[in-house]
């Protein structure tokens, strides 16, 4: 392990290596590689590639097959940088994760239609794999001959380790610790909000996403691999048990759950505690405003877990008395911690 100084002017790197990644789990023993101080910046590189795929050898990233053949595996399919400990942080903590900064680094992506896998598993007979170029400089990327969308680049697996008495985890699964999310909401200038179960909380990051639509609904986005930068600070003003996030326009509640039913009472349980928690609205008030201004939607619905995010914009709330801590003691998204 080694330690970075906050101190120190220029932000910290952590490169994808063997030794700096763990594919396809969770698992809180897992000893971080890399200390840094409460509220430090630091800029996390991450790989998302199969060689096996049909794609020139120059869009690669470099050392993509030793890093593979060395790193420590699992039973998922994810590589993750990580795990990050952050100084001071415990468990019963919150980890604020402000995403400052994403940038795509290889000019191509994959997306993969499984017969196992996805909405329709059992209806594709054949397993195929699409590559997907990307312009870097326009940020669009080819998905059909003459479709081209926007990227919009994001993480799906952001997220703490779990509690050490769920063991080891396969990485496709989210759950409350965060990970395979898959929230294309958590775009730059957005603040995520991570319950914490361990000393360092232990943060991972990977799963690149050039683009995604809400749902994800043949288990893959378009897959690639990004450079982020973020500012990770341990929060005790704070009390969470799912994650959430603050947008510079909304509040953010998040559930998983096998049932998506089960996922979006949870999901939106959590707004309305928010709402009544640290907004003082009585249960009615939440529950009437979540019904006529929040938007519920699927984050994902392929990855075992289903998953919801509850979108309410901040506007109407900003003239309450009463405003959330994690508003008020850290100010505006994306300024530095105060």
């Amino acid at each position: 392990m080694t330690s970075q100084s906050s101190a120190n002017s220029t932000i910290p790197r952590l490169e994808a290596r063997a030794d700096t990644v763990h594919v396809g789990f969770h698992d809180a023993t897992l000893a971080p590689v890399i200390e840094i101080d409460d509220g430090q910046e630091i800029w996390i590189n991450t790989v998302s590639a199969d060689p096996s795929h049909e794609v020139p050898r120059e869009w690669l990233p470099a050392g993509i097959e030793t890093l593979l053949r060395n790193a420590e595996c699992g039973t998922g399919p994810h590589i993750l940088t990580g795990p990050i400990a952050v100084r001071g942080a415990r468990p019963g903590d919150v980890l604020e994760v402000d995403i400052r900064e994403l940038r795509l680094t290889q000019p191509y992506g994959y997306n993969i239609v499984s017969p196992l896998k996805g909405m329709f598993a059992g209806e594709e007979p054949v397993q195929r794999t699409h590559i997907i170029p990307i312009d870097l400089e326009t940020g669009t990327a080819v998905v059909a001959p003459g479709v081209a969308i926007p990227t919009r680049p994001f993480f799906g697996q952001m997220g703490v380790a779990p509690p050490p008495s769920w063991g080891r985890l396969d990485s496709r699964p989210p759950s409350r610790y965060g990970g395979n999310i898959d929230n294309k909401e958590l775009v730059p200038g957005v603040r995520l909000f991570l319950p914490v179960a361990n000393e360092g909380a232990l943060f991972s990051v990977g799963d690149g996403h050039a683009a995604q639509g809400d749902g994800e609904v043949n288990q893959t986005a378009i897959e690639t691999s990004l450079d982020g930068r973020f500012r990770l600070s341990v929060r005790r003003d704070v009390e969470i048990d799912w994650p959430i996030a603050v947008t510079p326009t909304h509040l953010m509640t998040m559930a998983v759950h096998e049932d998506l039913d089960d996922a979006a009472r949870l999901a939106m349980r959590a707004m309305i505690r928010l709402l009544t928690d640290d907004y003082r609205l009585s249960f009615h008030e939440a529950y009437r405003l979540c019904s006529v201004a929040a938007d519920l939607r699927v984050t994902q619905f392929v990855n075992g877990n289903r998953g919801i995010h509850v979108m309410l914009p901040r506007s109407p709330l900003a003239g309450l008395p009463s405003q959330p801590a994690f508003l008020v003691t850290t100010g505006p998204i994306g300024e530095p911690k105060q």
